[in-house]
């Protein structure tokens, strides 16, 4: 058996290896063909991927397999289902793009090799044969420094952390909280590599990391060069840039690009967003169209210099893309994601380009039930192809994953197919794979959810909050700087539905799809009642009811024990599992405790509190056992304290409801506020070591006792 076939096999269906006959044609075009009779299943395939895809396509189909992030990790089944006939279907997109750069830090930076190597079979099992390739990349910057005069240490400094460095990818950072030694690039630079040998076997198409412009502001001291400042993204400190029309530029980006090819090496496809969510240095059509024509300049004279068979494709997002950038490439050397599927249907002269036509769902890895399921199942694709985009593909550019299992089955699906989908027929489908089984229990559960968090309109998928992990307000009214903490849906229908889950335990308690959603929900359930009861405390408060306001205080402090409880039961909503990562990932005790540093500072401040113009902190907030008890309840409490020092000695309560992120940094001018932020910057600096992966419990029981408890 092919090396690459047997490799897959062993992985995830070590049972049944001898079981499947796998041939590869190499055809042009993405199909594949299988059938099951005699106990083989035969699969017929133009490439390893679309082989792959045939395989689990077959096994969702037939032997009612469902895997994910949240429950379901793993293929298990007793045996292989055989039937009558052919089962066949053909790709009609080229390109099945995968990831954000944000998924990168938000989801995936504590991952070793044998995680990653998990991921691409499940890339591969879902179609997916363009994924973003840029780790490593900080090796590449860090050696291209060094050649143009920087010290080790001034290179160092130059770049962002295992937590931040796709923002500076992106051009928003450079060197935040840069890595203490030369051994950390050289560790990333390995496991890129081994990303892209294992991308490259499956016959991928890696998106690997070109150069825009950006560069630390040390090189005009290094090299005389004039740079531009870019406005301080989110209050950061200004980012430098190279005018892409400087010559030095060239010289730069050549380097660049000659060290990625040295250290990695190039497979064609290479990301580059200038000016992302930034200013270019001189305004006007001119200008623009000079940057487009640089930069593709660039990449043409590459692949001239080291005589590549194949022409470097520019990947551009569509996030903060200029129409004037774009017309200066040909066509056949760009492609355009269109990360939420709405840049380019209106632009006349974009949609003649090749586009993807992407899902941008959840910004910053947060875990609220959310998701327009129906919404989704019209196909951006096919939209987009139907208003005359070049649409060559699909793909999903969600910012952090391990969240809403269901919205993501959805959506991988969708990457392959060219119509729209009945979402009643597939969600039946879903259900019984997901908990191996259905009954009309489960349909109606389901049916609630379809009218509270997971309903099509009164809400944006990306600013969906939480009360319970907001920066203690009266009424919170935001979480971070763009998540709405006002339950959008009627909350008891929800609690509805989580009693339907439950009621179903007897039956479907031994899935462990169903054992992660009861414990979603009951989780959402708790977060909910959070805001309700707050309410109930801000009125209590205005009326100097003291003995009210006490009684609710204590009420709330529990929930927030009692919400901390019921996450710990799965592993995927614990904090330790994302600090074990983080220190698993270490090579000794100086990067354990880097790492976790990161770790910890990017799902809650996001920058340092005490720099006061940093607007993204609890931009990614979790709802997570241990964060809750540790960092979220701990914020309250000083809240809820100081509300009843004040009632009870008759001062006023300095403090309001802040209605946006930018004015929620006022918080830090009040006692309450420099109490809560240096409680916060002293939590991030907390070192403890994660001795041990938390184990995954059954939750039916302590689901039963809190929907009791708060129903």
């Amino acid at each position: 058996m092919d090396a690459v076939i047997a490799g897959f096999l062993e992985r995830n269906l070590p049972d049944f290896v001898h079981c499947f006959h796998v041939e590869i044609d190499g055809t042009e075009n993405d199909y594949f063909s299988v059938t099951a009779n005699n106990d083989v299943v035969s699969v017929s395939a133009n490439c390893y991927v679309s082989a792959f895809h045939g395989i689990y396509c077959y096994l969702k189909k037939y032997c009612r397999v469902q895997l994910s992030w949240c429950g379901n990790q793993s293929i298990n089944i007793d045996k292989l289902v055989m039937f009558n006939g052919e089962y066949k279907k053909k790709i009609k997109q080229k390109f099945r793009v995968y990831m954000n750069y944000c998924t990168l830090n938000y989801s995936m930076c504590w991952w070793d090799f044998e995680r990653w190597e998990k991921e691409i079979d499940f890339m591969a099992m879902n179609g997916i044969n363009m994924p973003l390739a840029v780790i490593g990349s900080e090796a590449v910057l860090f050696e291209t420094l060094l050649e143009f005069g920087f010290s080790e240490r001034e290179a160092l400094d130059s770049i962002s952390g295992p937590a931040f460095w796709a923002w500076q990818l992106m051009t928003n950072i450079t060197g935040y909280l840069p890595p203490p030694s030369k051994k950390y690039v050289y560790e990333r630079l390995a496991l890129g590599k081994k990303l892209l040998e294992r991308y490259t076997e499956f016959g991928m198409y890696p998106i690997q990391q070109g150069f825009s412009g950006h560069v630390p502001a040390l090189m005009k001291k290094k090299q005389g060069v004039k740079l531009y400042m870019q406005r301080g993204w989110n209050g950061f400190e200004k980012t430098a840039q190279l005018n892409p029309i400087d010559p030095f530029f060239k010289t730069f980006g050549t380097a660049y690009l000659n060290k990625l090819c040295e250290l990695m090496g190039f497979y064609g496809y290479i990301a580059c967003d200038p000016f992302h969510e930034g200013t270019p240095p001189k305004q006007g059509k001119k200008y623009l169209y000079a940057v487009g024509k640089a930069i593709s300049d660039l990449y043409a004279e590459f692949d001239e210099s080291t005589q590549t068979e194949k022409k470097t494709v520019w990947v551009m997002q569509s996030w903060s893309m200029r129409t004037d950038i774009v017309k200066a490439v040909d066509k056949d050397r760009l492609l355009i994601l269109d990360i939420n599927s709405q840049k380019t249907s209106d632009n006349n002269t974009v949609k003649k380009y090749p586009v993807v036509a992407g899902m941008l769902h959840n910004f910053g890895g947060k875990n609220a039930m959310q998701g327009k399921l129906k919404l989704h199942c019209k196909n951006s694709w096919l939209e987009l192809k139907q208003n005359g985009v070049n649409v060559v593909g699909s793909g999903m550019f969600m910012e952090g994953i391990e969240q809403n299992p269901v919205l993501y089955d959805l959506q991988f699906e969708l990457l392959t197919v060219d119509s729209e989908m009945d979402f009643d027929i597939w969600l039946r489908d879903y259900i019984e794979r997901r908990y191996g089984g259905s009954n009309s229990i489960l349909e109606n559960a389901w049916d609630l959810l379809l009218q509270s968090c997971y309903k099509d309109s009164g809400y944006e998928e990306n600013e969906v909050g939480s009360a319970a992990v907001s920066r203690p307000q009266m009424i919170p009214f935001m979480t971070g700087p763009c998540c709405y903490a006002k339950p959008f849906y009627d909350t008891a229908v929800l609690e509805k539905a989580a009693c339907e889950l439950l009621a179903a335990s007897s039956d479907f308690s031994e899935s462990d799809g169903y054992q992660f959603d009861l414990c979603d929900v009951t989780r959402q359930v708790l977060s909910n009642r959070f805001y309700i009861n707050q309410l109930e405390f801000a009125d209590a408060y205005r009326k100097k009811d003291i003995s009210a306001v006490k009684s609710i205080a204590e009420k709330q402090l529990e929930l927030l024990k009692d919400l901390d409880y019921i996450t710990s039961f799965r592993s995927e909503m614990c904090l330790s599992r994302w600090l074990y990562d983080a220190q698993s990932l270490a090579s000794d005790e100086e990067e354990k405790r880097y790492f976790s540093f990161n770790a910890k500072v990017l799902i809650t401040l996001w920058g340092d509190i005490n720099r006061k113009s940093y607007l993204l902190y609890d931009y990614s907030w979790r709802e997570w056992s241990g964060l809750i008890k540790g960092y979220y309840y701990e914020r309250w409490n000083m809240f809820y304290g100081r509300v009843i020092h004040c009632l009870e000695n008759g001062k006023r309560f300095k403090d309001r409801e802040f209605n946006n992120y930018g004015i929620r940094m006022k918080h830090l001018k009040y006692p309450l506020g420099k109490e809560i932020g240096e409680f916060e910057r002293k939590w991030c600096e907390k070192y403890e070591e994660i001795s041990q992966y938390p184990a995954d419990r059954n939750v039916v029981s302590a689901a039963e006792a809190l929907l009791k408890k708060y129903i």
